[in-house]
Parts: structure tokens; sequence; C-alpha cells
């Protein structure tokens, strides 16, 4: 059998499989032969069709694997959290800490497997129409999925590596050379607007509503659009958006910069257009429990009429902690755009070790610090009705019998600058004398359930003699993820969804772009007119805050530019808090060397519970895992040299 003209969707794979990825030959024609052969019969039946594109997600990244088993090798570069051991399941912590190079190969190197993926989705895209038992709702709606697919997988390319080559369409001949079988990486731009088109293709043709079954596993409308609004407002920002860092990373074939060396400003508005699109669909908002006799009363601060137009009716603390506990199903939260199926991973490594969990995530300090008080106040700047304590006093207890709000119990024995916190706190922040139920548990070992974790170096959360290094080095996890009756062993899990991108996301993209933008922006597809409106960016902004509990944005930071921007940063560290958020933002601002320049801070846990006062105090954590290695170069992941040494025009990134 002669092959000749094999469809560029085809050989392209062997040529990402080989120049990219393998050492395997790149005209290897009789293994896509076969492969032509087996996919004659999988495109002719829906059913092999359906199980196809369900084999073509799978190379999604699995992005609620935040530390973990992390899919990303960004989980720990941020200012967020270090993981307290360094190994193969906890792998990202090696590229903070700058043991990764160009030549090592961790399961990071994610080039080949989202190539082998956008085969898989260029196949289904050029061959659905052969399928001939499959009605034309479903071609539409596959075909779409197919389009997000591809997108979502350039764009997990683009967040990683930067510029990417983008595999051409057209047939070719087998007998060409290995010269030009390699493709040069396209611009960062090129790479962001064939990203977009996808998903805008996809948009197009996806269903808006999805079975309870299949709601959150298929993408619908809606979540393509979302994706558009991130990719946008990346783009627009200012690390890759005229950043004269990249002025030297140039593409070698033709000297066109990777990187735009002019800042555009109307990518802004883009990125605002792409956010008002998803909110215009009507379909979402933000999610919101109501309130009942266990919710606090509001502070004089915060107003009280009903949301979204005040911060009353609701229950703060359940509407933020319900979406990522498993406490209400994930059917009924209007917030969620696009998730997927959670693992016991992201909570077992937050669980203290006296309850068999992995005891290894550390949250830091800053972070903690960064929660407002319950008024809205800074913990430098706090009323007089809702005190911070001054550093002398930090360590004191509470006093009484604690307290019981929204279902939380914050017990007597915890620290008074636990008190009186906003409620994203609460739900997100596991600290010393915080109280785990596990009330699931029916076994009869003791502190399985019911537990008071205490993180002195005597404390039942200290690591067990036989591991010394699991514990928490700063006195502080996360427990944004775990339900109440959750075991740390998976035995007992309340199922649950990690939300890739919710609405609350759309809504500060929005208000971000706005606050940005320095003309009006008017988008000719869609006729939607965008301007740094200071009433929508209050309007959408406000939300985020009352459903929180907090006060909406003042005046004053409304009319200032630089003020805006500063208060929107810190919404968004604190609303996506340990969401896997946090290093993309930092980047795209280029705030990240800056940031993770400090060190990591932590309460003392080396002091054991007669020492109370000296363990809460502030101190340098000088853990070996705790001090990073940053530079401008771990801004993009590099290429491994063995698919830069097989592919001639394939350049490496800055620093590698």
């Amino acid at each position: 059998m002669k092959a000749k003209n094999i469809p560029s969707i085809i050989f392209a794979a062997a040529c990402i499989g080989s120049i990219f990825t393998s050492c395997e030959s790149y005209l290897d024609v009789d293994r896509y032969i076969y492969d032509m052969t087996s996919l004659d019969s999988i495109f002719a039946r829906k059913d092999l069709l359906r199980q196809y594109i369900n084999n073509a997600s799978s190379y999604l990244p699995a992005e609620d694997q935040l530390w973990t088993n992390s899919y990303y090798p960004f989980a720990f570069t941020s200012d967020e959290t270090f993981s307290s051991w360094n190994d193969d399941r906890h792998a990202a912590i090696k590229y903070a800490l700058g043991e990764i190079d160009r030549f090592y190969g961790t399961k990071f190197n994610s080039w080949g497997s989202y190539y082998k993926g956008i085969r898989k989705a260029n196949l289904i895209i050029s061959r659905i129409n052969e399928c001939q038992d499959i009605s034309e709702i479903d071609r539409r709606d596959y075909t779409g999925q197919a389009y997000f697919i591809r997108g979502y997988l350039y764009y997990s390319l683009l967040r990683q590596y930067g510029p990417v080559p983008i595999v051409p369409d057209e047939a070719f001949d087998t007998n060409e050379s290995i010269e030009n079988l390699s493709y040069p990486r396209n611009t960062y731009d090129e790479c962001v607007e064939y990203i977009c088109k996808n998903f805008e293709t996809a948009a197009s043709m996806l269903s808006t509503e999805r079975s309870s079954l299949d709601m959150f596993r298929i993408p619908t409308q809606g979540a393509a659009l979302a994706i558009i609004s991130r990719v946008r407002l990346e783009a627009a920002s200012p690390w890759f958006n005229g950043n004269s860092y990249y002025s030297d990373f140039i593409r070698s074939t033709d000297g066109e910069h990777y990187i735009s060396q002019v800042n555009d400003n109307s990518k802004w508005g883009k990125a605002a257009v792409a956010a008002k699109r998803v909110m215009n669909i009507g379909k979402y908002s933000l999610y919101t429990v109501p309130a009942d006799n266990e919710t606090p009363e509001l502070p004089l601060s915060v107003p009280s009429a009903d949301f979204p137009e005040g911060a009353g009716g609701i229950d703060h603390y359940k509407s933020y902690h319900d979406m990522f506990c498993g406490e209400e199903s994930a059917i009924n939260v209007s917030e969620f755009i696009w998730t997927r199926n959670e693992t016991t991973d992201i909570s077992w490594i937050a669980f203290p070790a006296v309850m068999k969990g992995g005891n290894g995530l550390n949250v830091n300090q800053d972070l903690v610090d960064a929660y407002k008080m319950i008024d809205g106040r800074d913990i430098n700047n706090s009323s007089d009705e809702y005190p911070y304590p001054s550093v002398e006093n930090e360590w004191k207890a509470i006093g009484g019998s604690g307290k019981t709000f929204s279902g939380y119990q914050l017990l007597s024995n915890a620290a008074q600058m636990y008190d009186n916190r906003e409620m994203r706190f609460y739900a997100t922040i596991g600290f010393n004398h915080c109280f785990w139920e596990a009330s699931s548990y029916t076994g009869t070992e003791e502190n399985n359930k019911d537990v008071e974790v205490t993180y002195y170096s005597n404390g039942n959360g200290g690591a067990n003699t036989d591991y010394p290094e699991d514990r928490t080095h700063t006195g502080y996890t996360c427990k944004k993820y775990i339900h109440s009756s959750d075991t740390p062993n998976g035995s007992k899990y309340r199922g649950k969804y990690f939300p890739i991108i919710r609405y609350a996301e759309v809504l500060l993209n929005y208000v971000e772009a706005l606050n940005e933008l320095e003309n009006s922006y008017t988008d000719e597809e869609s006729g939607i007119t965008v301007s740094r409106d200071i009433n929508e960016m209050r309007t959408f902004f406000n939300m985020i805050r009352y459903r929180a509990g907090l006060p909406g944005i003042t005046e004053e930071e409304l009319a200032d530019r630089n003020k805006m921007r500063e208060a929107i940063k810190h919404e968004r560290r604190i609303e996506f808090a340990l969401e896997g958020i946090r290093f993309y933002d930092l980047r795209r601002w280029g705030d990240l060397t800056k940031t993770l320049n400090k060190p990591f801070i932590g309460m003392d846990v080396t002091q054991n519970n007669s020492k109370r006062e000296a363990f809460h105090k502030r101190t340098i954590i000088n853990y070996k895992y705790s001090i990073y290695n940053i530079s401008n170069k771990l801004m993009l992941y590099p290429i491994l040299q063995g698919n830069i040494d097989k592919n001639v025009k394939l350049d490496q990134n800055p620093g590698w």
C-alpha cells in the first residue's frame, strides 16, 4: 500500500510524536496507515466517535491536582504555599527551587502529550462528517467539543511554554525533509488569536446546557467564552503586552519578536468585551446561600440591602465555603462555568498527620494577613469595634466558650489574631487550634474525628516520629476543599467538583480590563462598546465584596486607576486563594519575582504549647523547601533540549 498525501492532521502527529517528543522515526508510515484503518471504523459509528472524543479530552490537564501529583509545574511557584516534601508526587516544588532545567524530564513536560490531544481533536474536526448514525444537532455539538479541546490544549501549551508552533492543517507529501517538517514557534499574539478563534468556533456550536451527568464534564458555550475572557486578559497584561524584557526573544528564522514590543491598550478592550459576552448570557451568577439564624449580623460599615445591591439576606461563610467543599451539589452552584471531578489528593495533603493526613501543605502568613477584618478594615488599620490585637497580644486566647457561626466553630483556644476576620478566611485557612470534624468516621481510633488541631512542637498537628518532615512548617494549611464529613484517607469523602473557571473570575476580569482601558473600545462582531465606566466597575466589583460580607469599593479607589488596580489585585488574591490562579496573576502583572523575593513567614512551630506567646510570633521560615530560587526565566517552562535537537526551527525560552 502506497501512502501519499496523508492529511496533515495525521502526519503532523508523526512529526509531533518524533520531532517534538520522541525518537521514533518521523517516516513510520505503516503505523499511521494502520491508525487510519482503525479510524475508519471509529468515525463510522456514533458510540465509537463519542469514545474517541472522550479520549481526546483525557489529554486536558488535571487542574484539580494542585499540589500532590500536580499536573502543572507552577503549583508552588507563588507566595501562597510550599510543600514539606521534594519528591516525585510533589515535583512542582522543584521548579520553585530551581532544580529543573532543559534536560530534566519530569512529568511536567507535557509538550508531546498536548500535541497528541490536538491531533485527535484535528481528526474529529476533519472526519466527523463520515459518521452516519448521528443527528445534525449532535454532530454540531461534537464538533464544537473538538474545537474546544484543541483550543484548550493550545492554551495549556501557551500557559506553560509561551509561544508554540501551531501545526498546519494542509496536506503534504510523506517524502518531505525534516527541515520542511519542522515548525517554528508562532508569536504569542498569533497563538492567542488562534486559540480564541477555536473557542469562538466552539462557542458557536456547543450546547448552552448539559444534562446533570454531563453538566461539567463536557464544556458548554459559556465555558468557551469564559476561557476567551481569561486568554484575552492575560494577553492584555503587561508581561505579555509590550514587555521590553523580551526584546531579545526573537524567532531565529525571521527575527520576529515572540512577544510584541509595542503596548496595545486596545487588548484590554478585547478582554472586557470577552468577559461582557459571558455576563450577557444571563446563565451565571455568584453562588449564595440564604441567611439563617446562625448568620452573623453585618457590621454597620457593610451595606445591608439584599444581595447583590448590598450584603444582606445571604450567609457569607456558606456562600463561599459550600461551593468548594461539596456541601452543595455542583448542579446547583450557579457560579460554576467549567469544572472537573476533584481527587482526594487536594485534601489529603492538608489533613493533619494525627488524622492520618499528609500534613505537608504550608500556607504563608502573608496570605493569612491579607484577609480583612469582618468590617472590611485591614489588620494594620482595624477599628475599635473589631480590633486586631497588637503584635504583643496576638497570641492570647479569644476567651469564653468560643464562637459558632454559619456552622463554623471558632474554638476558645484560638488566638485573638483569628477573631473577627472576614468569612473567606474561615472557609479557606486552617490554623492553630482549628476544629477538624471528619464526622463520617465510624471507627474506634482516637484523634480521627472532632479534633482540635494544634501545631506546637508537641501538638497533635505535628509530625509523627517515623516521618519527621510530615508537618506544617508555617502553622497554616488549607481547609477550602474539605467537607466536615471528609476523612483524609478518602474512605469517606464528599463528592465535589473543582472549578476550572467560575463566574467570580469573569466579573473580576471585566473590572480589571475596564480599569486599564484608556479609551472606549467597540467590538464590531458583537457590537459591544466598553470604556472605563466607574458605575460598571463599582457594580461588579462590589458583588464580590458583598458576597463575602464586606463593604464595597470606595469612590476614592474607583477614581484612581492605580488604587483601583491594587484593590483588584488584592481581591483576586483572596477570592481565588489556593485555587491555582496566583502564579498566573503574578506573572502577567510582572509581580512574580518581586513578590517571591520575600521569604515565607509563619508561626514559630518549634515552640511547645507551654510557650504559646512565642509560637504566635511571626518568624521567617528557613525550611529547606521554603527558600525559593526565583528569576525571570521561570516565567516560562523550558522546552526539553531533546525536542529542540529534533526540530531545527524550535527556539528555546529565555534564560534556559
